[in-house]
């Protein structure tokens, strides 16, 4: 198990015995090592604090009666080469539209495309608790005291991060992203991509901003 995912396990609870034994070793002589385990452990209790509500809701009819559905469904089903291939297909197809989905033009950091009005838009005015298809999660400062935040943007199906930069939006980080299904019930930060949430805790400076934090910082137009 590489480094990465040690410490998410550790974080998840997911070490015990010989395993934890081992790792809190490693944490009790490596400083770097702990300084990332307690940032993975703060933004994972923020996104837990917002977000675990919604485990509470009730399960919508429709997808109880889907569920059922697939429960009742007669015994495991086989994939043959052609279903394999067109699955293989579908994936690389999805994966591209994401990459073209925004144009390219003079950009952000490492040639990523700037954001469109829509989401520049939404990282301007929008809350974490806003809905609509471009929906914003996480906010906070990186290390050069600048605000971030991360979002999904269904319309274009892709999540990402951007900072604001001399009085603009940057893209920082961009994936090909998809919502899952019955993702009407589900919150943004719910469904941010790993690849977004390891740019946040290689960027972030401190604790995440809390909803009056959020709006403070909105309505002082993110000035630092």
């Amino acid at each position: 198990m590489d480094r990465d995912l040690r410490i998410a396990a550790y974080v998840d609870g997911e070490l015990s015995g010989a395993d934890r034994a081992a790792f809190e070793a490693e944490l009790a002589a490596d400083a770097a090592l702990a300084a990332e385990v307690q940032l993975q452990t703060r933004l994972r209790a923020r996104l837990s604090a917002a977000y675990d509500p919604i485990l509470d809701e009730p399960v919508p009819p429709r997808l109880m009666a889907t569920t059922a559905a697939a429960a009742n469904d007669a015994g495991p089903r086989r994939f043959g080469l052609g279903q394999w291939a067109a699955m293989a297909a579908c994936l690389a197809i999805g994966v591209l539209a994401g990459r073209i989905a925004l144009p390219q033009g003079s950009g952000s950091q490492q040639g990523l495309p700037e954001p469109r009005a829509g989401l520049a838009r939404a990282l301007d005015r929008g809350l974490a608790a806003d809905a609509g298809p471009i929906r914003i999660s996480l906010t906070f400062r990186d290390q050069a005291g600048d605000y971030c935040r991360t979002f999904t943007d269904a319309s274009e199906r892709v999540a990402g991060l951007a900072c604001r930069r001399q009085d603009r939006w940057e893209t920082r980080t961009l994936t090909a992203w998809a919502p899952a299904a019955g993702s009407e019930y589900r919150t943004a930060g719910a469904e941010t991509p790993p690849e977004v949430l390891a740019a946040v805790q290689a960027m972030i400076a401190g604790e995440p901003l809390d909803a009056a934090g959020e709006a403070k910082a909105r309505d002082g137009r993110w000035r630092r």
